[in-house]
């Protein structure tokens, strides 16, 4: 990590568990630059708070959370609460963004979303609940932190069918997308 900061690159680390989370943040801390922590799965209670270190960007990926909820009650049995903390880490001011992991799960945004304020998905009951995160929330983290863009910013946008704020999880797994641009021009368009 520091040969990493040291070229200028951002360091992203893997880190599932709590133990690979605690040692992938004393690093950062180490090194003392910006980087990315993949997955951020079983997080102590008390290594939360690091995680909200400026430079610091939380990458998760909510279909992991309802994928591997059987094996996490098998193998961290107990602990499973700080599993996916998502509203923990939101809460203390971490940078989260979404991904998917593909090929591990579908990359489509709106599951995403839709697991992260559901915690579940469409077959089961949420598993932790307490860690949802609200929809502003999620769609914050699946737009890379940013909310809408100001003037003089990047239009890379989505133009959707139905305002996600309106949708219960079903319905965002159901977003119809119209159009996509990305520096104001347009990469995905129906109508």
């Amino acid at each position: 990590m520091a040969t990493a900061v040291a070229h200028g690159l951002h360091p992203a680390v893997h880190a599932i568990g709590d133990r690979a989370n605690a040692v992938v943040l004393d690093g950062f801390g180490a090194v003392a630059g910006p980087g990315r922590v993949e997955h951020a799965q079983l997080v102590s209670a008390g290594d939360v708070p690091r995680f909200a270190r400026p430079g610091l960007v939380v990458s998760v990926q909510p279909q992991h959370a309802p994928a591997d909820r059987d094996v996490a009650e098998r193998h961290w049995g107990g602990v499973t609460a700080r599993a996916f903390p998502y509203a923990d880490l939101a809460a203390a001011g971490a940078r989260l963004e979404f991904g998917s992991d593909a090929p591990v799960a579908v990359p489509d945004p709106w599951a995403a979303i839709a697991d992260a304020v559901a915690r579940t998905d469409v077959d089961r009951p949420p598993w932790h609940p307490e860690q949802a995160l609200d929809t502003p929330t999620a769609l914050r983290a699946a737009a890379a932190g940013r909310d809408l863009p100001g003037p003089g910013e990047p239009a890379d946008l989505v133009l959707v069918g139905v305002d996600p704020l309106t949708l219960d999880p079903a319905g965002m797994r159901q977003m119809p997308v119209l159009a996509t641009l990305r520096g104001g021009e347009f990469t995905h368009r129906v109508v």
